[in-house]
């Protein structure tokens, strides 16, 4: 009898039993890419992104990311690269989860600085055309929807949606984007 129940009890906390999540003062190293302007073809349309987050009270948490995001427009049948190196800070509101912490949706606000390179700072292109946009700083700011999932208790995946309002641009200001992430808590 004594043997049942202790094989009771043990699969009873093992099933209840998962690392406290979404602690304040965790720290996070997150990784991800994904599509921009939802075009195609895909290599010609996306971003990198390498960040990192720290936890703050009830889910919420800030983070700090660099991102390089590559476009190409079409000029006649030549393909214009469009490259921009941007650094991003901002809050994270956690909006809905399951009890477990193990899923969460989360919105979040972030303001953007970095640099935009246009054909690789080449002005001639190989038809003779003169391209009149400058490469120059850019800055603005944004807003994400991240749905999130642990799949251990230091492994989060993540599907980030975001929209960018870039100033100092010539190219587009609105740049909407959408992909998959990795986040390691330690």
């Amino acid at each position: 009898m004594k043997k049942i129940l202790l094989i009771f009890l043990i699969t009873m906390s093992s099933a209840i039993s998962h690392a406290q999540r979404l602690l304040p003062g965790q720290k996070g190293l997150e990784l991800s890419a994904g599509i921009v302007s939802g075009r195609k073809p895909m290599h010609d349309f996306l971003f990198a992104r390498v960040g990192m987050t720290i936890n703050k009270r009830k889910g919420n948490y800030q983070f700090l990311a660099v991102e390089y995001n590559h476009k190409k427009k079409v000029f006649e049948t030549i393909g214009i690269p469009i490259e921009t190196y941007t650094l991003e800070g901002g809050y994270i509101l956690y909006v809905l989860g399951d009890w477990r912490k193990t899923f969460s949706v989360n919105l979040g606000l972030f303001a953007v600085g970095g640099y935009e390179v246009i054909n690789k700072s080449n002005k001639l292109l190989s038809n003779g055309a003169l391209i009149l946009n400058d490469d120059r700083f850019v800055y603005g700011g944004g807003m994400n929807l991240s749905i999130e999932t642990y799949l251990g208790d230091r492994v989060i995946i993540l599907l980030r949606g975001h929209a960018k309002y870039l100033l100092g641009t010539s190219v587009e200001h609105v740049r909407p984007g959408l992909g998959l992430g990795i986040r390691y808590i330690f």
